[in-house]
Order: structure tokens, then C-alpha cells, then sequence
């Protein structure tokens, strides 16, 4: 099971373009969130304890992945480094969050607000977490990795070399030096007007079909390996090609494109989501602008 961290969320959350309301007027909770000195987390351990108050290893763990400095997976003791650091910093937060308590500074508005525009980013992360957990699974991840291979089908690469010129029959007299016995690759440093390939022996190393231009495919894809093709006209000039090799198109594999799937299912997902709320959401903009209507149908994703 995939599990989205906050900070992958805030990342993603940019790209969706969800705007977070600071919620000057009316907010989700208004009343008084005094830190809890009596939670209890079965499971959790107990790593510090600052004035009735409890830190908790997975405090220190969440802080040292947001903040970067671990990895999600990677377990940090007490001897770490990163560790001692992270802690010391939440000791340092809880004792300026329990001095705000002591002198009430929790109760004036602009801590109200604050608290409010923080608590709902924090709810909107939990609901995202949760359909990340639901929709990004592995057997989800799988199934995209396995559409996206039989989209590629058996793709093929070819590697060829060529020598361009500037007249049909410059390319015909190269062409008759290779076939006599000539070197294709010195006869490409020496005669191609090919500034990206002519040093390096006219070598267009392996390529796709759609990733080359369509008249230098046409040939490689149709000529057997080791002939010498006729003169043809591209860009650039006259061309001569010769291929070298043939093979099949190399595909990564799923543990290798695992993170930039998990990321653009993750993206999807949370477009998907936003369209639903808001085509299911009354929304009422006072600028005189009307809300942002995204593509898609009502349909509870």
C-alpha cells in the first residue's frame, strides 16, 4: 500500500491549484484547543515529556520527513543525529506553544484564524491521505504499468549511421566508396555537413520511429542491417544511411517508474476528487467572477 506524505501533498496541491481558504470569517472550529496533556497513542512511544506534555517518537519521525531529513521507510533511533536535532526543535515549539496558553494569546483573532486556516490545510491533508491510500494501491499501481506496456506494444529501436551532403550526387559517389570498401565513419568525419553527428562517425545511435525525423525512419526502418541505403533528401541535405543494429525497445521496469507512477496517479486522483466536490458543492464567489467549473461529470470518484 502507497501512503502520500504531507509534504507530497503540498507538492501536489500547487500543481491542483487548490487555494486553501485562510478563513477570515467564519471557520471550521472556533473554540479553544488547549494542547492535550493527557493523549494517549497506543503503539507510540513516549520520547519526551515537557511540562505534562507529551512528545512522541512519531512526532519526531513526521517532523524529520517533513522537514527532509529522513526518508519515508527509514527508521531513525535516539542515536541519530537527525534525531537529537528534530527532537530538540519540538521540545523548543512545545514550550513557545505552551507559553501562548499560558498568556492566552490563543484567544485573540488573529490566533484564531490562524489556528482555524491551520487546522483546515491539516483536515484537507487527512482526506487526501485517505484517497491516495484507496486509490493508489499496488495492484492499481500494476495495472498502469501493465496498460502502458501493451500500449508500447513490441516498439523497436534501430542504430544507424549516416554521412550528409549537399547534392544527390555527392551522396552517390560516398555511397560507392562505402560499398568498395571505404569506412562509413571516416568517410562521415571527413565529408558530412551533419555538425551534430559528422564528428562522432554520422552516429544517430538507436532511436524510435516517432522519435526521429519521418523521412530518416522511413529508411532505417526499411533497410536490412548492414546495407548501404540510396541518396534520399532530409533536412540538411542529401542523406546515406547504413544500419547497425536492431533491437527491441528497452522497458524499465515497474520498481524503476514506481515513484513517477505513484505521482501522476496521485495528481489524477486528487483532479478527479476536486472535480466531483465542486461539481457536487455550492459555490458562491463575491468577486463578481463564476466558480471555476473543471471537466468532468458528478460522478463520486
Amino acid at each position: 500500500m502507497t501512503k502520500i506524505t504531507i509534504k507530497l501533498f503540498l507538492i501536489t496541491i500547487m500543481f491542483c491549484g487548490l487555494a486553501l481558504s485562510a478563513c477570515q470569517g467564519a471557520s471550521i472550529v472556533d473554540e479553544k484547543t488547549p494542547l492535550d496533556t493527557k493523549i494517549v497513542r497506543l503503539g507510540d512511544t513516549v520520547v519526551a515529556q515537557v511540562s505534562g506534555t507529551s512528545i512522541f517518537l512519531s512526532d519526531v519521525e513526521h517532523a524529520a520527513l517533513i522537514k527532509g531529513k529522513m526518508q519515508p521507510g527509514q527508521i531513525i533511533t535516539p542515536k541519530d543525529a537527525v534525531f537529537q536535532t528534530t527532537l530538540d526543535e519540538l521540545i523548543d515549539q512545545r514550550l513557545l506553544a505552551l507559553e501562548a496558553l499560558r498568556r492566552s494569546l490563543d484567544q485573540n483573532n488573529e490566533a484564531r484564524r490562524r489556528l482555524a486556516a491551520a487546522r483546515e490545510r491539516i483536515l484537507a491533508t487527512v482526506v487526501i491521505e485517505k484517497l491516495i491510500t484507496e486509490k493508489v494501491t499496488d495492484e492499481s499501481v500494476q495495472r498502469m504499468y501493465d496498460e502502458q506496456k501493451a500500449l508500447q506494444g513490441n516498439a523497436e529501436q534501430v542504430r544507424a549511421r549516416q554521412i550528409v551532403v549537399g547534392t544527390e550526387e555527392k551522396a552517390q559517389e560516398l555511397k560507392k566508396l562505402v560499398e568498395s570498401g571505404g569506412n562509413f565513419s571516416a568517410l562521415a568525419k571527413e565529408f558530412s555537413i551533419d555538425q551534430s553527428t559528422g564528428d562522432i562517425g554520422g552516429d544517430l545511435g538507436y532511436f524510435t520511429q516517432n522519435s526521429i525525423e519521418e523521412a530518416i525512419a522511413k529508411v532505417a526502418f526499411t533497410l536490412e542491417k548492414g546495407k548501404i541505403s540510396e541518396p534520399f533528401e532530409a533536412s540538411g541535405g542529401w542523406h546515406i544511411l547504413t544500419v547497425l543494429d536492431r533491437r527491441a525497445l528497452p522497458r524499465p521496469t515497474l520498481e524503476a517508474i514506481r515513484p513517477e507512477i505513484v505521482n501522476l496517479m496521485t495528481y489524477e486522483e486528487i483532479q478527479k476528487f476536486l472535480k466531483f466536490l465542486r461539481a457536487s458543492s455550492d459555490i458562491q464567489l463575491k468577486t463578481g467572477t463564476k466558480p471555476t467549473v473543471k471537466d468532468g461529470n458528478n460522478n463520486e470518484p
